[in-house]
């Protein structure tokens, strides 16, 4: 699979729509190295402004009479379709969600059928995976990662420090960009007859933890006197549907105390039964693999965990929990675990 990474600029946003003016592209391969890359000039059919309320003019990256010259949306349509909604790419684009509904409007405009693709977005990859920054915008992560910025508004170029910074963030983490796409569901969005869905609330609490558990390394501190030490830990899906901030909050222990998350009935030691009767529960029952029921009381009780912390955790955000116990363990401070 490549990655299509693109940006877009507009001669203005009047009333809201984008009067798309060019459209910048990098097609990649899984190793981050380029296959193509192409800027794609618009005649927007509608005059240039280039303030931002607040901000400096922005600079074109090429002559006005370029953009005059060039063909008008409709006229490149058909380009734009078969480059976005090709099943051979995955799509990327930084603040993506605006840059689709620039598409939108530019259909409605010229009364074309909306494109229909799916798309990832870059910065809300790098809020989840590096949290304590400040600034988002793509000018600021590319310094913050000494990225060389260099006419920032060409689209070409503005794909091209989208790809750098994927491409940086999994050196950084040590991960492929695939493997974060599964611990961030929500940088993932889908356009489709015209409407624009970010697809976290879709997906299923089960599928986010274990996306999660894969971006949790194991404690070496907490390992020594850990008691799930290489053991293998489930809840049932009710309790994950109705708890899932505590349900967050545990995974993070279990995969620091060195132990896995995982809800394949033939790797569990331990299972968190409660809730109702779910398909999960009822796997494991019927296995025949011994595996050791826990309440929450026992489960909290294995993981050396404070009840008045885990109660507490309920009102956190989702961010300060997954987080937690990067500088400090998620255990009972009267622990030997909490020692340094």
């Amino acid at each position: 699979m490549n990655y299509l990474f693109f940006d877009i600029e507009c001669a203005n946003c009047f009333n809201g729509n984008g009067k798309i003016c060019s459209l910048g592209y990098v097609l990649a391969d899984s190793d981050f190295n380029i296959l193509e890359q192409k800027d794609i000039l618009v005649n927007p059919k509608s005059k240039f402004h280039l303030r931002r309320s607040g901000e400096d003019m922005i600079e074109l990256g090429y002559p006005k009479s370029e953009f005059v010259k060039a063909p008008s949306f409709d006229k490149l349509y058909s380009t734009f379709k078969n480059l976005l909604e090709d099943d051979g790419v995955t799509v990327f684009g930084h603040s993506v969600n605006n840059d689709i509904n620039f598409l939108l409007s530019e259909c409605n405009r010229y009364k074309k059928p909306y494109l229909s693709f799916k798309a990832y977005d870059t910065q809300i990859l790098h809020r989840h995976f590096m949290p304590d920054s400040k600034d988002n915008g793509l000018g600021k992560i590319c310094e913050s990662f000494s990225i060389p910025l260099d006419n920032h508004h060409r689209s070409d170029y503005d794909a091209y420090l989208t790809m750098s910074v994927a491409k940086k963030m999994c050196e950084t983490f040590n991960m492929g960009l695939d493997e974060m796409l599964t611990v961030c569901p929500n940088c993932y969005y889908s356009v489709n007859n015209g409407a624009v869905v970010n697809h976290y609330a879709t997906v299923s609490p089960s599928r986010k933890l274990i996306g999660y558990a894969m971006h949790v390394n194991p404690d070496s501190k907490l390992m020594r006197n850990s008691k799930i030490k290489n053991k293998t830990l489930s809840f049932s899906m009710g309790f994950e549907k109705e708890n899932f901030k505590q349900a967050l909050f545990l995974v993070n222990a279990i995969r620091r105390f060195g132990g896995n998350y995982s809800q394949r009935v033939s790797k569990l030691n331990y299972f968190l039964k409660c809730g109702e009767e779910c398909a999960r529960t009822q796997k494991v029952a019927e296995s025949e693999k011994e595996i050791t029921l826990l309440d929450e009381a026992q489960l909290l009780q294995l993981l050396d965990i404070n009840v008045d912390l885990y109660e507490e955790v309920k009102s956190w955000s989702l961010g300060k929990i997954k987080h937690y116990g990067i500088d400090k363990p998620a255990v009972k401070s009267d622990t030997p675990h909490n020692a340094e």
